[in-house]
């Protein structure tokens, strides 16, 4: 059963991984296999919401934007019935749909942390729909934008829940630090690789990656400079682009979902399975 902890201890935890040159690793896990094992492999957090369900049943990330299922419903069953009781000790980490207008929002994270989990992140979120779009548009004049989100978090973080915004843009990650939130996330899309992850190509993007990265944490930092900045997603989706990132930027930590849970499992599963087939019958 998961240790629950207080936004103080996690700060702690966090703040003295960093200090002793080490990064932060958030896992998003689907499954309880996937908690489990990113735990063992040291994980310092475990994030739980809508798209790991949709990614480790075989679909894109971005299913979790979409009306296939009740996000907020799917935190807490995932949650509670398959993350929190396998997870010994890492803080596990609920991603809310801030802009559900069907929930009173103080009700719902309570009943979070009723149940055990230690903090909270902006997942679903409207930051992934181009700015630009007509839809992000209409959907922030219509009381389910961003700034939604970011009202959730701030009740969290009025209930002692350690808090963790994604931003796309420098002007929403000085929102997040304006906030007052424990993390930026930078968030660069769509994670490449695998069989169902974004085509782009690392060469091209990775260093332009990181510079949005500095940008979107020093929108944040220069309304809060204790904000921890952390990058996610896009170009960032192996190991050794974490080692560039860190390196070029100022990230101090990587949200790793589908780097970490379902491209390091497509490939050898399927190595298995055809291993399998390839054993030879007695004749």
């Amino acid at each position: 059963m998961s240790i629950q902890y207080t936004r103080d201890e996690v700060v702690t935890r966090l703040n003295k991984e960093i200090e002793n040159g080490r990064p932060v690793v958030i896992v998003g896990a689907g499954t309880g296999i996937s908690a489990k094992f990113a735990e063992k492999g040291g994980a310092d957090l475990i994030g739980v919401y809508n798209s790991g369900r949709y990614r480790m049943d075989g679909h894109g990330s971005l299913a979790g934007l979409m009306p296939y299922g009740d996000a907020n419903d799917i935190v807490i069953e995932l949650g509670s019935r398959t993350v929190l009781p396998i997870v010994k000790e890492a803080p596990v980490i609920g991603g809310i749909c801030g802009t559900d207008p069907t929930r009173q929002m103080p009700v719902f994270l309570e009943e979070l942390k009723r149940l055990g989990f230690s903090g909270v992140m902006n997942f679903p979120t409207v930051g992934l729909i181009d700015w630009d779009s007509r839809f992000r548009q209409e959907l922030e004049t219509t009381g389910m934008g961003y700034g939604k989100e970011l009202e959730a978090l701030k009740i969290a973080k009025d209930l002692g829940l350690f808090t963790m915004g994604y931003a796309f843009r420098p002007e929403e990650g000085a929102m997040v630090g304006e906030a007052g939130l424990d993390v930026v996330i930078a968030h660069m899309g769509l994670t490449r690789g695998g069989s169902i992850g974004s085509t782009m190509s690392k060469e091209e993007d990775l260093a332009n990656a990181c510079r949005l990265v500095d940008e979107i944490g020093d929108a944040a930092r220069a309304e809060n400079p204790d904000v921890m900045v952390f990058c996610h997603g896009g170009a960032i989706a192996y190991p050794e682009d974490t080692v560039y990132a860190y390196e070029h930027s100022q990230a101090v930590g990587f949200l790793g979902a589908s780097s970490a849970e379902r491209i390091p499992v497509e490939e050898p599963l399927q190595e298995a399975t055809a291993a399998f087939k390839a054993a030879p019958l007695r004749k």
